[in-house]
């Protein structure tokens, strides 16, 4: 398993987890997540797809407390995404 699909199913797995959590600590939850991958795998197209689609729903969860079920869906088709390319 590479990095990047290790990454993946660990944000996956989180993902899923952080969904059926109160706004505030699913997006502390996830920032904690998102602030580690962004420091611990290089960069990759792909990579850098699925961490923006991350980033926005953590920074709408932040801002506003509400993330519509596109965001969620966004954030998991990329990561989900990013695990077959890596795999």
């Amino acid at each position: 398993m590479t990095p990047e699909s290790r990454l993946a199913a660990a944000a996956l797995d989180l993902l899923h987890g952080a969904r059926s959590l109160p706004p505030a600590e699913a997006a502390a939850k996830l920032r904690a997540f998102f602030n580690s991958i962004n420091a611990s795998i290089p960069q990759s197209a792909s990579r850098s797809d699925a961490s923006g689609a991350l980033g926005t729903l953590v920074g709408k969860l932040e801002a506003t407390g509400l993330a519509t079920n596109d965001d969620w869906e966004h954030a998991i088709e990329t990561m989900l995404s990013l695990a077959n390319q890596s795999s």
